[in-house]
């Protein structure tokens, strides 16, 4: 399938990962990047600089720690999520996170693996304005601190993930797809995916503290025997399933939409139907391997179509299952989390047919999978009343948070005689942040107009705060009385050309250093905090 004629660049899922990995993505082995896409390359590598320098000081206080080690224990426990991709693992995994007992990694940690303890606060920050408010192939609620998927992690640590081919280069598809299922790997490669692994499981484990940890990615369906490896007997898994002629339209439309990240041409169609059955076909197998050898009260099994049914029943049937304890507060937090859902429409559409030889394959995972059975009978839940409709609310608050920022800016170019375009970025946070608990739940709308807003504070201030930091500063007459008047406006016909160097001054500063680079990221912090849907992860204050 040939690719688009002239790529363009975007927000990369690797945008943070070292440049390390971006070494090893291009280098190990050499992958042919068609010209076209070189400015994706660049941009990804600009940012990889940035992510690389701001968790550095991370990596070399943790190595010791985490050399060679390839097992976690953690323990308050480990529950991991199953099923292949499509099937329904994030909106259990959202469910499950509203646990709170449990703990899962964020986008912002799964983004940025090796630095996310001590960078944390500033990471969150400044991946916000590149993360998107939802995910690209199914417009899913997401943010620096919803929950994410840990193979991005093993994936932007070391390119110890299958996700290298996936949806980055597709014609590189038999070395990364062994990431899959860990099998073909060489020692050396399998010990990589391990280390990684652990080390991301043990730091997410040190800001756990006494949570257990929560763990989701659709390639863990394939691994289970060495996550029990990793983990230990006492790890719990709940396997969620999908009727597969659903699942493998699903995958080939979501490949289709990720083609955005890529690097090289995307396969054809057909090419695409072909990797999506048989690795499907293979996890299944594998997982139903490994489900055998696990004693049964460490594998609760779930049916899509009952927990879209009955959500809240089918996650206390896998905990009684499990033999987990009931907790109120689990409970309460779905409910709202429900809330939030109700009335989601998927952006991709999965009909159509199935290939016409998976056939028999696809219905034979439907009957092991109990997908011949009519779904359980929809329970309607009594959900909470959410707060809407305070965008007008918000837009003014917004307004009042940016117009006190200016006057801010103005006072400080006054007293400390700099420029300091850097805190038009601060602006952005806290005009978004302020507008967004106003609403609890934003929107495009929202975000266009509290972006514009920064960006008008910068226009209108950068004049004034040329004047301010120097001019403001000066002599501009003396008086009969050989008195002094200072921060007289150069307005006046006699003091035209100071007046054109402070304009000067204010155009020079504006496009000059990073200013450019400051005003993005102010803008965009307001836009992304603006156009969230909701204010916090799935079911939390």
């Amino acid at each position: 399938m040939p690719g688009p004629w002239l790529p363009i660049p975007k927000f990369h899922f690797m945008a943070f990962a070292p440049l390390d990995a971006w070494a090893r993505l291009l280098l190990a082995p050499p992958a042919w990047i068609p010209v076209r896409y070189w400015p994706r390359v660049a941009l990804g590598l600009f940012t990889s600089a940035l992510g690389t320098a701001i968790t550095l000081p991370e990596r070399v206080v943790m190595a010791v720690w985490l050399r060679r080690r390839e097992r976690v224990e953690h323990a308050p426990g480990v529950v991991v999520v199953l099923g292949y991709f499509r099937s329904g693992t994030t909106h259990l995994q959202y469910l499950l996170s509203c646990d709170p007992r449990l703990r899962t990694p964020g986008w912002c940690e799964a983004l940025a693996p090796q630095g996310f303890v001590l960078s944390w606060a500033f990471l969150r920050l400044f991946m916000l304005p590149f993360l998107s408010s939802t995910r690209p192939q199914d417009d899913v609620a997401i943010g620096p601190s919803w929950p994410a998927e840990d193979d991005f992690a093993a994936n932007n640590w070391a390119m110890a993930s299958s996700l290298g081919s996936r949806f980055i280069l597709p014609r590189m598809h038999a070395h990364y797809s062994r990431f899959h299922s860990l099998a073909g790997l060489s020692d050396r490669e399998l010990s990589r995916w391990r280390r990684v692994q652990a080390g991301f499981c043990a730091k997410l484990g040190l800001v756990a503290g006494r949570r257990g940890l929560l763990l989701k990615s659709p390639s863990h369906t394939a691994r289970v025997g060495e996550l029990v490896r990793m983990f230990g007997a006492g790890v719990r898994f709940v396997h969620i399933s999908r009727e597969p002629g659903a699942v493998v339209r699903s995958n080939i439309a979501m490949a289709e939409r990720m083609t955005g990240f890529g690097l090289q041409d995307p396969p054809s169609h057909a090419e695409m139907e072909r990797r999506v059955v048989e690795e499907y076909a293979d996890s299944q197998r594998r997982f139903d391997e490994a489900a055998a050898t696990l004693p049964p009260e460490r594998l609760a099994r779930v049916r899509f179509e009952d927990l879209a049914a009955d959500p809240i029943g089918e996650v206390w049937r896998a905990y009684a299952h499990l033999g987990i304890e009931w907790d109120p507060r689990h409970e309460a937090r779905m409910r709202r989390y429900l809330a939030t859902v109700e009335d989601y429409r998927p952006a991709t559409r999965s009909g159509g047919g199935v290939p016409e030889g998976a056939r028999g394959e696809l219905e034979s995972i439907a009957r092991r999978y109990g997908h011949d059975r009519p779904a359980r009978a929809r329970v309607t839940e009594a959900l909470p009343r959410l707060s809407r409709g305070r965008g007008g609310a918000a837009a003014a608050v917004g307004a009042l948070v940016a117009l006190a920022c200016l006057g801010v800016w103005l006072a400080h170019a006054y007293l400390v005689r700099q420029r300091h375009d850097w805190l038009i970025w601060p602006t952005g946070v806290g005009v978004g942040l302020a507008a967004i608990h106003t609403a609890h739940a934003g929107s495009r709308r929202l975000g266009i107009w509290l972006a514009a807003l920064v960006l008008a504070v910068y226009v209108a201030g950068s004049l004034p705060v040329a004047f301010l930091m120097d001019y403001a500063h000066r002599d501009y007459y003396r008086d009969t009385s050989g008195g002094r008047a200072w921060g007289v406006l150069p307005w006046r016909p006699e003091r035209e050309w100071e007046w054109y160097h402070i304009k000067k001054a204010s155009w020079d500063g504006a496009l000059g250093g990073n200013s450019v680079f400051w005003v993005f990221m102010g803008v965009m912090c307001a836009y992304r905090y603006g156009s969230r849907r909701w204010l916090h992860p799935p079911g939390r204050e």
